[in-house]
């Protein structure tokens, strides 16, 4: 059973918050990554509206990360370290939830240009969400950049009445941000949105825990951290220093 952190953020009055009604495994889940996922074309062109709309069938071998703006080189080796479409389509068939979306989320540019993501692209994104059926929306992150524009297109997809959770490496940042659910697995590195590539039982285990903190948490900001078993400890630069 997920814990709350002790230190999480106390929620603030004004957050959005829609809290997650019925039973999982009738509802479709909808990704959205920030992370620079894009999918393979033949020439690589950057979206018009900041976004790219993935179909919900598409493959993990037909996305890449063309700019990587963290420091893992094995994303490549798969993708669902990043943006876990198989993991997600196994919980499916387990009948976890009822399906994915038929279209998913991958935002792209725009990336130091925060007003225009909060007063252009974030609705954009909310009604996208709201035209396929999603009942709920995992978000991941790559970033620091990316999770603070992961929180502000959270936020606006949470005042749709959509419910939304948040993977995050940042969970300060996310918490500041206000966003509803922040699922913090300690350790991991960015561009390890939900574990190591080819390690496909901690990737389930992530998006296992991330869909019950959808169901269980009952107010804004909260904060889960979690270690697991397997993921190597990274220590990050700054603290390198201090281990001598």
């Amino acid at each position: 059973m997920l814990r709350r952190s002790e230190t999480a953020t106390r929620p603030v009055r004004g957050m959005p918050f829609a809290r997650f009604v019925g039973d999982l495994s009738r509802k479709q889940i909808m990704l959205m990554t920030t992370a620079g996922v894009v999918p393979r074309l033949k020439e690589f062109q950057e979206p018009e509206h900041g976004y790219y709309l993935l179909d919900g069938d598409i493959q993990v071998d037909d996305l890449y990360v063309p700019r990587r703006h963290f420091q893992v080189e094995d994303v490549e080796e798969d993708l669902n370290c990043l943006f876990p479409i198989d993991r997600l389509r196994e919980l499916s068939a387990e009948g976890v939830i009822k399906s994915p979306t038929e279209k998913h989320i991958a935002v792209y540019g725009f990336h130091l240009i925060i007003g225009h993501i909060r007063r252009n692209v974030a609705p954009l994104i909310a009604e996208e969400v709201e035209a396929a059926d999603a009942d709920a929306v995992i978000v991941l992150s790559g970033c620091v950049f990316c999770h603070r524009i992961a929180a502000i297109i959270q936020k606006t997809v949470e005042d749709r009445g959509i419910p939304t959770v948040a993977v995050s490496h940042y969970p300060r940042l996310s918490a500041f941000y206000g966003v509803s659910r922040i699922l913090h697995p300690v350790g991991f590195r960015p561009g390890h949105a939900v574990g190591l590539p080819n390690h496909p039982e901690m990737q389930r285990q992530v998006l296992l825990d991330a869909l019950e903190l959808l169901q269980t948490a009952t107010e804004p900001v909260t904060l889960v951290e979690k270690h697991y078993d397997g993921y190597p400890e990274f220590v990050p630069r700054w603290r390198r220093g201090m281990r001598n």
